[in-house]
């Protein structure tokens, strides 16, 4: 074979790689879009129940194709507090299963209907070309996704096959022989690709040209086990201790089963009756699939090996990394919820921004609360505090708006673009309640300044005007987190309730004025303050309001009163 022929076939072995990638990158899009909503209902429910965790685990990473990308997942859940060391490691669990799905996937391509499979990728093209509706364009994307797979794993078997005949090629892959060499191999490789995907691709390839046996192939299967491990240690620094805690749950379990597997394959008899049992195979028509299958008995038996041990295992792990001291989360200046490694999940990503939003929005309406008993105790000394958390609602606007763009620009589906554009509108309506928090302290310091106070008959008016944008607040909040039209119905009425108590307030207000039962400077702060209390509950209303952009069928949006 000429020089040139050798760099052909290496430029195709690539092409083929890139193909493949790309058809496992637009097939993991597409079914995250298609099932983004059940992804963040599956995880935002997520119980105690450990078989549970297993199951999403294993879902998830089965529709994105990465355990790596599903357990960096799982410590940024972790970081932000929505899921407990239990909940993680069970997840994880599932997710060393799920990650199974992708060699079982690529192996079909050594059965002799391949060209089917890599021709749903023209079917798919076609429905693009007849249907415009996002649904059908979403399937037709995982068409094209599942085919291009198969595409890419053909062209990198027709081009190793040539270098596989190379005398110099065979004679190095067959000195490779060394059970600890081969694993550490393939632990290296991983840990540097980041993918285990990518990996499994590779190895399947070179097992069907005859480069690796079977026997070599199990140890590398195991050593990417462990290679896996990389991204979620990378994750993991920098964040709090639970994450550290579940990167490091993530690598002891898979260190605890490739050492168990590694040491029973020692054992002669078992391993003569694994590699020439009914489900494996060392001939090239056969070693794909029984890969893949080895892939499989193995996570699955160490999931069933330490699954009874998931709290006593938790528990070790704490131990061994001790907790940090917590600071006041106030003083905080980070984001609570959001984590830069959802990005990769854009589904779960939006899930995650209403839950910043919704922080944001008690950090708001403490402020709120503050300022509203300093006016009336005419105190300041809590100011420490209220601007404190002034300066987190800030900080958290900024950064929420930063995320949204990032998150905007990756691959989501047209409801959550949809749903991304109310949530620009929702933190900008919050960060007004904290601006007029503001004014609210700023017209205590007038009345310290005057040495006045607001007449017994006011302050029973503001309280009772305060407990009704309470109710308002508690309600927006519901619409808002739930989607509970309900509740949106309730917080509409609510809010007509205060536009018109604020009237009423107001004329009362002048009546007293006239009596001179209130000095002119109580009066004019007392009507600043009122006029502020209804811009608050209006810029409340605005964010439960925002859901009826999304949740409303378009004919029925116009029955909620705009304001």
């Amino acid at each position: 074979m000429s020089i040139w022929d050798i760099t052909k076939n290496v430029l195709l072995l690539l092409a083929g790689l890139g193909c493949m990638m790309f058809g496992m990158q637009v097939l993991s899009d597409n079914l995250t879009k298609a099932s983004g909503k059940k992804l963040r209902n599956a995880l935002s429910r997520l119980t105690s129940n450990k078989f549970k965790g297993i199951f999403i685990g294993a879902t998830v990473t089965a529709l994105i194709h990465s355990s790596a990308a599903t357990t960096v997942m799982v410590v940024g859940l972790v970081n932000s507090g929505i899921l407990t060391l239990v909940q993680a490691m069970s997840i994880i669990m599932g997710a060393n299963i799920g990650t199974t799905v992708t060699g079982l996937m690529l192996s079909l391509q050594s059965l002799p209907i391949t060209q089917l499979f890599a021709a749903l990728s023209f079917v798919g093209i076609l429905m693009t070309l007849i249907s415009k509706k996002p649904f059908v364009r979403i399937v037709a994307n995982i068409l094209i996704g599942f085919g291009l797979l198969f595409v890419g794993m053909a062209v990198m078997n027709s081009s190793m096959s040539g270098i596989a005949a190379l005398p110099s090629v065979s004679g190095i892959f067959g000195k490779i022989t060394n059970p600890l060499l081969l694993l550490i191999l393939g632990a290296l490789f991983t840990a540097i690709m980041q993918s285990s995907t990518t990996m499994t691709a590779i190895l399947l390839v070179l097992a069907t040209s005859g480069l690796i046996n079977l026997q070599s192939a199990i140890y590398i299967v195991l050593g990417m086990n462990l290679g896996t491990c990389a991204t979620s240690i990378i994750a993991s620094i920098g964040a709090n201790t639970n994450s550290v805690r579940a990167a490091m749950i993530h690598l002891s379990f898979n260190l605890i089963g490739t050492i168990l597997f590694f040491c029973l394959l020692f054992i002669t008899p078992l391993r003569h009756w694994l590699l020439n049992s009914v489900l494996f195979g060392n001939d090239t028509s056969k070693i794909a699939y029984s890969i893949a299958i080895f892939h499989v008995v193995f996570n699955l038996t160490t999931t069933l090996i330490l699954f009874p041990f998931i709290n006593p295992f938790v528990k070790v792990i704490s131990k061994i990394i001790p907790d940090r001291k917590p600071k006041n989360e106030d003083e905080q200046l980070r984001l609570h919820y959001l984590d830069e490694r959802f990005l990769a999940t854009s589904s779960i990503a939006v899930g995650e921004c209403k839950r910043e939003i919704c922080y944001m929005a008690e950090r708001a309406y403490k402020n709120f609360a503050l300022a509203m008993d300093c006016i009336i105790q005419v105190d300041l000394s809590p100011k420490t505090d209220f601007d404190r958390r002034e300066n987190k609602i800030n900080f958290l606007n900024k950064e929420i708006a930063k995320y949204l763009v990032k998150l905007s620009s990756s691959n989501i589906s047209d409801e959550d673009e949809q749903v991304i554009a109310t949530y620009y509108h929702a933190i900008t309506d919050i960060e007004r309640i904290g601006d007029y928090a503001e004014n609210i302290m700023e017209y205590t310091q007038r009345l310290i300044d005057d040495g006045s106070k607001f007449s017994p008959a006011a302050i029973e008016e503001l309280k009772a005007m305060f407990n009704n944008i309470t109710n308002l607040y508690t309600t927006s909040i519901q619409a808002f987190n739930a989607q509970d039209l309900n509740a949106l119905m309730q917080a509409e009425i609510y809010e007509e309730t205060i536009d018109e108590a604020k009237i009423k307030l107001s004329d009362a207000h002048i009546e007293r004025l006239e009596e001179k039962e209130c000095t002119v400077e109580n009066g004019t702060v007392f009507l600043a303050l009122l006029n502020d209390l209804e811009r608050i509950a209006d810029h409340i209303f605005n964010v439960a309001k925002s859901i009826k952009e999304y949740t409303l069928p378009s004919q029925q949006k116009s029955q909620i009163i705009s304001h």
